[in-house]
This record gives structure tokens, sequence and C-alpha cells, in this order.
């Protein structure tokens, strides 16, 4: 007898530690309410019943609750937001949604290395695409779930989804889709209006009679005062400047051969009037954009109009203080010329050939690099960060000359945004880097926080800020609010991948560990933040592997006393040139044939 129950209780025993170390065998009580989530789900009967929907949400809060383990905790939050998720849309209600919406963000944030993390990312995309009807934001939602949650089991299904929303754009950019004429979605007029195409620019202007502007504009009508632009054969960016924010719309129209008109892309500026000092017509002629028209279109709208001989592509986005208008349009890709007839890349294997040769191979891959643009943060009327008598803008301009020579020494053309003590606004760094077709972007910065305590090197690329530090850095070296910072994200749902983020990345990780390396040698007392990634303006639109370093924080005694000591520039200098050969000698490794 005694034998028997030995028997018995090592059975249990057994049974209970296989259950405890079984890896994905539920709790008996998840299990179950797991279960019968699915089964309410499939009922259509009992389903219309809220209560029933209530009693699960009861269950899985109280797995939440007795939960000691963090994927059981992620596990709980999912199959919470799952169950308000599932009960919204039969009940229609936005609360509902909303709860299913915030236990999904909890998942997320208080577990984020959970695959519940990724999964409930998923489902919370899928309610901005499915009940919000926001392809915008759940575009959004979907790039983390494979940007954020890398490992996810989900990520493979957000990519499909994110390729499936970009081909309906791509369809609707390219006119594929039905849609209104431009002027019938104009604001009607009392009065008959002669479109752009039909009137001569120099007629343009609408005209007042004497004394009467100020009675047909109030005092919110913004000025459009300047149209800039930069080119190169691949790449040419538009800034429309206005002295205060507006609404605008652009739309693209497809060339018409019976007309003989190329790509046009229009943008409207509501409440708009253009100054007296634009140009209303500029030819460009040079290989994508054919010439900028711009007029008076409706008293209080101001039309923009970009000819454009070869598109393959073009994003349209706005900036703030001031608020600024940023058109980029990109040509067909050169690499594409390489292929024949039949898309087959023509490629000889005759080893003579100068195609089979590294160089010329990294070329076409997009993968060389050889010039380096250097970009000093802030200048001339921007200071920067300013602690006593010292100037980020001074101590970053210092650092860029040190760093372009050190890199010239190893072989790299180096070209800088400014070298002098002088403004450039930050969508022309970029617009420089992709017009001279720079191979790599490097924005030098020193940081600064109200905690004196905060200090260390840190190095950013272009991505959606993942912390409020994060933000609060964006939002510093942008010059806007931390809340502008969560907005602007909204901006990177079109920027993302058409951007050089994993290749940033990998020249953000390789530059910081290289130069850690290279400087604590000789000043141990140097601390860093890591590798990081924040919305900054001046990394926007870059078509190369593109970073932004914060050498240290002018507000702790400690980084300023760094910042300040030549020595402690030279090796970091050579530390960041030694990151940068390290990464180049990284990406020539997979083109080399030898």
């Amino acid at each position: 007898m005694t034998m028997s129950i030995k028997k018995t209780f090592f059975c249990l025993l057994a049974a209970l530690l296989l259950a405890l170390c079984t890896p994905g065998l539920l709790p008996a009580g998840m299990q179950s309410a797991v279960q019968d989530l699915e089964n309410l789900i499939a009922d259509d009967n009992r389903n219309q019943f809220r209560s029933h929907w209530l009693d699960l949400a009861g269950r899985f809060q109280q797995e939440l609750d007795e939960s000691q383990d963090g994927n059981d905790k992620a596990r709980a939050l999912y199959y919470l937001g799952r169950t308000y998720q599932e009960l919204g849309k039969k009940s229609f209600l936005p609360s509902d949604f909303e709860k299913a919406e915030e236990f999904y963000t909890r998942a997320v944030r208080e577990h984020p290395d959970t695959d519940f993390a990724g999964r409930s990312q998923y489902r919370k995309a899928e309610i901005h695409l499915n009940h919000h009807r926001d392809s915008a934001q759940a575009y959004l939602e979907y790039l983390r779930v494979v940007y954020n949650h890398s490992s996810s089991s989900k990520k493979d299904a957000a990519q499909e989804v994110l390729k499936e929303l970009d081909r309906k754009n791509l369809e609707m950019i390219n006119g594929k889709r039905a849609s209104l004429d431009l002027e019938k979605v104009s604001e009607p007029q009392k009065s008959p209006q002669v479109s752009l195409e039909e009137r001569p620019l120099a007629d343009s202007r609408i005209e007042e009679e004497p004394g009467q502007e100020q009675s047909k504009t109030d005092s919110r009508t913004a000025r459009l005062v300047d149209i800039r632009h930069w080119s190169s054969d691949e790449y040419t960016r538009i800034v429309l400047d206005l002295d205060s924010q507006v609404d605008y719309y652009h739309k693209l129209l497809k060339p018409d051969e019976e007309l003989g008109t190329p790509h046009r892309l229009f943008i409207d500026l509501e409440k708009t009037r253009q100054a007296e000092e634009v140009t209303q017509e500029e030819n460009v002629a040079d290989g994508i954009l054919s010439r900028i028209r711009s007029a008076q279109h409706t008293t209080d709208k101001s039309r923009v109009v970009l000819d454009i001989d070869e598109l393959d592509d073009f994003r349209v986005f706005a900036l703030e203080n001031p608020f600024r208008i940023v058109v980029d349009v990109y040509s067909p890709d050169e690499r594409q010329v390489l292929q024949t007839v039949e898309g087959e890349p023509d490629i000889s294997l005759d080893p003579e050939r100068a195609e089979l040769s590294s160089g010329s191979l990294l070329e076409q891959l997009g993968l060389k690099v050889q010039t380096i643009m250097i970009d000093p943060g802030h200048g001339g009327k921007d200071p920067g960060a300013v602690v006593g008598n010292f100037k980020e803008k001074d101590i970053a301009l210092r650092m860029s000359k040190v760093l372009g020579r050190k890199l010239e020494q190893e072989g790299f053309d180096v070209l800088y945004t400014r070298t002098e003590d002088v403004f450039v606004p930050l969508e022309e760094r970029t617009a420089m880097a992709n017009s001279q077709k720079a191979d790599l972007f490097i924005s030098v910065h020193a940081n600064a926080h109200r905690n004196q305590n905060v200090r260390g090197f840190e190095v950013y690329y272009l991505n959606f800020a993942q912390d409020e530090d994060a933000k609060r850095v964006a939002a510093r070296e942008n010059a806007v609010s931390t809340q502008k910072i969560s907005d602007l994200q909204y901006i990177l749902t079109d920027l993302m991948l058409s951007s050089k983020i994993s290749e940033s990345r990998d020249l953000a990780k390789k530059v910081h560990e290289v130069t850690l390396d290279n400087t604590r040698g000789m000043f141990s007392d140097m601390d860093t933040n890591g590798v990081r990634q924040a919305p900054f303006y001046v990394l926007m639109g870059a078509q190369m592997p593109a970073i932004l370093l914060e050498m240290g924080y002018m507000t702790n005694q400690k980084d300023m006393r760094l910042l300040q000591n030549d020595d402690f520039m030279q090796y970091m200098a050579r530390g960041l040139t030694k990151g940068v050969t390290s990464y180049r000698d990284k990406i020539e490794q997979f083109a080399r044939l030898d």
C-alpha cells in the first residue's frame, strides 16, 4: 500500500514538472479560456450576447492578475485585446476597439521581447486598417511589426499587407485607379476660372482693384515666399517656403501624348497668397524636372506645378519651424539601364569584361563607399545648444573638420554641408548629399539635457523613436516640440521603405562599436547610450546610409571636458574613421569576386 501511494505521488509530481517545463504548454485556466474564445467567435448564436464576451474578458483578466511570468502576462494582455476586438466587430462600439488597443499597446510596451508583443502590434494595425479605415496609420503600425518585432511570427504576414498597401498606393500614383479631375476637386468659384494650363503664366495672378486685397484675404492667409530646388541626374528636391502652416493637396497627372505634356505634379496651397518676388516660371531642365510654374489659382489658393520629364517615384511631406513643403522626385534607377529588353542583366562571363571588376559591380549595386558628406550641425543664426560661452555649432564644426581630415587620409573623398559659421536649412543638407551623390551622410552634433547628470556618446539613424529620450533629442535638433515629433512619425509612413534604414542601422552600429573601442583606450571615462533611432529632419530623404552623431552632453561636466579636449577629438575622429572603413570593408566583401 505504501509503495502504491509513493508511486502515485511520484507520477503526479512528474506530471506537474512536465507541465511546468514543457515549452508552449498553457496553464489549464488559460488553455480553457483560449478555447472558449475560439468557440465563441465561431458560434453566431452565442456571440451576439455581450455578457459572454465580458465573462471571457474577466477570465483573461484573472489570468493576467495571477501570472508571474512575462510571457504569460503578454499572452493574457493579447487575449484581452483579442476579446474586445472580436466584441467590437459585433457591437460596433468604438469603446470596445479602444479597449482592445489599450491591451495590445500594454503588451507591446510592457513585454516587447515576447512573440505576443509582435502579435499584439499586428492586431493593432488590423484595427486601424479594417475598423478605423485609416490605411496610413495602419501602414505605420504594420511597419512597426516588421522593424520593431523582426522575430515575431507575424512579421511575414505584416510584410504581405505592406506589399498590398504599396501596390494600391502605386496604382493610385500611376493613375490606374479612377479619380476625380483636379479641377472638380477644387473649390467651386463664383465666376469661371481659367486653368493654369490654359492661360499665360504672365497673366496668371488674379487682378484686384486697388485697395481690395485687404478685403479679399483675412489675417490667416499664408504667403508662399520662395521656391528652392537642388538637382542631380537621379534626384531633384523642391522646397516651397511659406510664412505659416497651410493645408495642401497634391495630384500627379500622367503624360498626355496628344497634348505633348509630361508628368505634371500639382501642389495646391489652401488660403495662400503668392508673394510678388516668387518667380512664376523657372526652366530647370536637369533631366528629371523640366520646369517649375506657380500662380495664384484662385483668390485664396496658390498652385505650384512641376513638369517632370523622367519619373520613377516621388514623395511630398511637410516640415515645420519654419513651415515648408518638401517634394522629392526620383528618376528611374540608372542600374535599370544595364538590363536588356528582355529584362535580364547584360553581364558577360568574360573575365576581361569591366563589369566583372569588384569596383564596377559595387557601383552597379549601389554599394560603393567613396564619397562622404559631413554635416556639421547648426550654424549661423542657429547656435544649437549653448552652455556658458560654448555653442554646439562651433564644437560640431571643429569635430567635422578633424573627422574630414582623417577620412581623407584614408583615401575617402569628403564633402561638407558647411565649412564656416553659416546657416544651412535642414532639408538643404540632405539635398546636397543626394545631388552630389554622396555614398554616406554623417551629421555631427553635441547634446544637451535639463538633467546635468545625463551624459554619453550616441549614434542615431532614421526610424521611429522608441522612447521619450530619443523623441527629446530629435525635437531639439529639429527645433520642434516633442508632440510634433510624435506627429512627425506619420511622415515616415511614406518614407520608410524608400530610405536606407537597414544600411543606416548597420553603419550606426559599426561606427558606434569601433569608435568606443578606439576612444576608451585613452579616455576610459567616456560614456555611451548606444545606438538609437528617431525621426530627424536632416536624415529624411537621404538616398544613402545616413547617421547622426551626438558626441556627448554639453550640459554634463565630464562630457564637456572631453568635448573641449583636442586629444579626445582626435581619438574620436580616428575611431569614427575606423568605423566607416570597417563598414566599407564589410559591404565590399559581398561583391568581391576574387
